[in-house]
């Protein structure tokens, strides 16, 4: 039924509140206007009394009567002027604008005589708010009454006319009666109009709000619903459009989602129906997959059982290499290239030395802090280049880089820092086989610059930003979600471990930072190393 739709049972209460509030508040606003323009009309007539009396009171002083009248009757042929009279303190009408009132006695309860003879006493002086009195006349009209007390005056004595101020303190009242009926007509088609603007005004937000509600919300629904019944007769092929607001958005894309996962659920439910020996196969490709990640981690513990024994039966060794290299070195001149070449037998010594550790405590899980220390990026990059340039000339690769002097140092350890440059820049030259260019650039960002990257806590705002690009022939996507686990690699049987990326993240990651790595798949890739500055203890 229309009446018990969404946008109907919104539409309609909210319209009523809206006609509700727009009521009461025309209602005193109306009755604020009449209450004014009754206090005007008032002040108005007042005003018109006092100009009567002022105008007849030199008359009334030299009792010239026919002037008086003459005056009352102009007064009261004006348009708006029910009447004018003037009668004394005993009632008696002395003067009218309706002559046939003259000699007429007022009884006290009459309107114009209330207000001076509602106590014991008349009053000579009236209080303002008592001069007007609003009533209906003979006819029914509305009529604003309003009466000016005649003192009896000094200067009136000597008329002859009256007695003594003293013995008679009020001569009459002038009583002047105004229409109302053009003010309550003008009032009244104001406030028709005022009505009806406040009609057409609620009509406006009624209709407005229940097209609203309909465009945005009763449509969508109905849409919703349509294809929730067409879904429950097996209709699966049902998408519902996303184009509306944000909650019915959400609705439709759950809807969606829903009838996804239900053809999902149903084609899987077929194909496990219909090809039970291939679920078989793939279940058992899935097992022998499983195995396989069994038999990678009885490797993983095998590789630090290995390395435990290669670091006992090489520490020996190369133990004896460092010190003989460094005793050779005593002896021989330090001008000579004899020289650089020891100290590079002893530098790859520590190396390996330093490797295997790393890749013993890779493989056992349980890394030990590493000692850090304040070291330069340049220093790092410049190592790894100097340790790899012989590879780097093999492969026909061009390397440029920028790196500025007063880069802030970072905290790590020297020998590891260098080992994540070197696995990354042998592994851009293993991208580029026919040769390339390598670009190493090193510059500061706000940590506010990767707030979108899982980075480990640390105090500092910047870090420092080490990007290694290449050329070559880039990272397929599919891949390079997975470049930084461990045994994972791209290259060909035997020319890689998987571990040098993995090795070179868990290092990085120890000094609070990370590397990201970004690829089309075609033009290249770039390693980017994001290290945390140091904060100064004093600031």
């Amino acid at each position: 039924m229309p009446f018990r739709t969404l946008g109907t049972r919104i539409a309609l209460p909210a319209g009523f509140f809206a006609l509700v509030s727009v009521a009461t508040l025309s209602f005193f606003l109306i009755r604020t206007q009449r209450e004014n323009a009754l206090e005007e009309a008032k002040l108005g007539s007042e005003s018109l009394a006092e100009t009567i009396y002022l105008t007849i009171g030199h008359e009334m002083r030299v009792n010239r009567r026919d002037a008086i009248r003459e005056t009352v009757e102009a007064v009261g042929r004006q348009e708006g002027i029910e009447g004018v009279r003037i009668f004394n303190k005993d009632g008696k009408i002395s003067f009218s604008s309706k002559p046939e009132e003259v000699g007429r006695m007022v009884a006290r309860q009459e309107e114009a005589c209330v207000a001076c003879h509602s106590g014991p006493d008349p009053e000579h002086e009236i209080h303002p708010d008592n001069r007007s009195r609003v009533f209906q006349d003979a006819e029914g009209h509305t009529v604003l009454g309003t009466i000016r007390v005649i003192p009896n005056q000094p200067g009136c004595q000597g008329a002859g006319c009256h007695a003594s101020p003293q013995e008679q303190m009020v001569l009459g009242v002038l009583d002047v009666a105004v229409s109302l009926e053009p003010a309550q007509e003008r009032l009244a088609s104001a406030s028709w109009k005022a009505f009806l603007v406040s009609m057409v005004a609620v009509s406006l937000i009624t209709g407005v709000l229940y097209w609203i509600i309909v465009r945005s919300v009763r449509r969508p629904l109905n849409t919703v619903i349509a294809a929730t019944r067409r879904v429950a007769q097996g209709n699966p092929a049902v998408q519902v459009p996303r184009g509306a607001a944000r909650e019915i958005g959400i609705l439709a894309s759950s809807f969606n989602e829903m009838v996804e996962t239900l053809n999902s659920s149903r084609s899987q439910l077929e194909d496990w129906a219909e090809t039970l020996e291939e679920k078989v196969a793939e279940k058992a490709r899935e097992l022998t997959d499983a195995r396989f990640q069994v038999v990678q981690a009885e490797k993983l513990s095998s590789v630090g059982l290995v390395a435990a024994g290669i670091a006992h039966e090489l520490n020996s060794p190369l133990m004896a290499i460092i010190t003989f290299a460094h005793l050779v070195k005593r002896v021989v001149p330090q001008d000579s290239t004899a020289q650089d070449d020891l100290q590079m037998i002893e530098r790859e010594a520590n190396r390996c030395a330093g490797i295997i550790r790393q890749l013993l405590d890779y493989a056992r899980k349980q890394s030990q802090e590493p000692t850090l220390e304040p070291c330069r990026i340049l220093d790092a990059v410049e190592g790894a280049l100097d340790l790899i340039k012989v590879e780097i000339q093999n492969g026909s690769v061009e390397v440029a880089t920028s790196i500025p002097e007063d880069l802030p140092v970072v905290e790590a350890n020297p020998v590891q820092l260098m080992q994540v440059f070197v696995n990354l820049v042998i592994n851009a030259v293993h991208a580029m086989p026919d040769g390339g260019g390598l670009d190493i650039v090193a510059d500061v960002v706000d940590r506010s610059a990767y707030g979108h990257v899982d980075l480990p806590p640390h105090p500092g705002r910047s870090l420092v930003r080490t990007r290694v690009r290449d050329t070559g022939t880039g990272i397929p996507p599919e891949a390079l979600a997975k470049v930084f686990d461990p045994f994972f690699t791209t290259k060909a049987v035997g020319k890689g471990s998987g571990l040098g990326l993995s090795v070179s993240l868990g290092i990085v990651r120890s000094y609070r930072g990370t590397i990201l790595a970004a690829s089309d798949g075609q033009t290249g890739t770039t390693f980017t190393v994001l290290l945390p500055v140091p904060v100064d203890p004093q600031q």
